[in-house]
Parts: structure tokens; C-alpha cells; sequence
């Protein structure tokens, strides 16, 4: 083999290793708001099934839905996301009036916008908490017009 061809296939291997290693270093980067958009994803498709349902039917099919959306962040999420959705489900299954349902999804839709602020703050991507958001406003709406 001539020594040009063995540098190229030295460099070419390199290469590859060099493009690896920046996707393994650049990956918990990215993944911080791709793990609250899944959970945004999971939201909005129990809410959806929630919709046929009023009352307490309602407010205990929106906290299984939060606890799904709970159980759909990873371990890098925010301590505080995880705990506000947990918190704002056992409060919604004991809830037995729309005003205290209301209440419960708004505290923690208020967690998620301290997280949104905190993390704008710091230059990081916030779509998939702002998806979360939304999705806590949806469960709002949904309680306003059937709880």
C-alpha cells in the first residue's frame, strides 16, 4: 500500500472519531428540551382522551395524564418539573370542585414558567417546557368548560 492512501484512511479514521466524540459531548446539550417535548407529546394525547369526561371523572383522567407527562422526563429534567406535575396529579385526584382543580394545574403550570424564565435566563432552549405549558393551559381550558 502506498504511504498516501495509508494517511488518507488515517485521516478519514480520525475524522471519525473526531465527529463521535463531538456528538457524544454535544448530546446531553440537545436533549434537555427534546425530554419536555415527548412529555408535551404525551399530554396533549391524554388530553385529548380526557375530553369526553366532566367533573371528577375529569380531574382524575388530567392527573393520570400528568403523571404520564411526569413519567416522560428523563433524569436530566429539573428536579421542580417533575415534582410540580406529580404534586398538581395527587392534588387533582383529591380535588372536588373546579376551583380547587384549577388551582392545582395553575401552581404547577407556575413551576414550569419559573423554569421557562430560569432557563431563558441562561441561554438554553425552552420549547419543550413551553410545549409542557401549553399543555397545562389546554388542562385549564378543558377543566373552565367541563369541570
Amino acid at each position: 500500500m502506498m504511504s498516501g492512501q495509508k494517511s488518507i484512511r488515517s485521516t478519514g479514521r480520525g475524522l471519525r472519531i473526531l465527529m463521535a466524540l463531538l456528538l457524544i459531548t454535544a448530546a446531553p446539550l440537545s436533549i434537555g428540551p427534546a425530554h419536555a417535548g415527548s412529555a408535551a407529546e404525551v399530554g396533549q394525547t391524554g388530553l385529548n382522551a380526557c375530553s369526553a369526561n366532566a367533573g371528577k371523572p375529569l380531574y382524575d383522567c388530567v392527573a393520570n395524564v400528568l403523571d404520564k407527562m411526569s413519567n416522560s422526563l428523563d433524569e436530566r429534567a429539573p428536579p421542580e418539573a417533575r415534582s410540580a406535575l406529580q404534586s398538581a396529579a395527587s392534588q387533582l385526584r383529591a380535588a372536588t370542585n373546579k376551583a380547587r382543580a384549577l388551582a392545582a394545574i395553575s401552581q404547577c403550570r407556575s413551576v414550569f414558567a419559573g423554569i421557562i424564565q430560569r432557563w431563558k435566563a441562561e441561554g438554553k432552549t425552552t420549547t419543550g417546557f413551553s410545549a409542557i405549558a401549553g399543555v397545562l393551559s389546554k388542562a385549564i381550558q378543558l377543566i373552565q368548560s367541563k369541570g
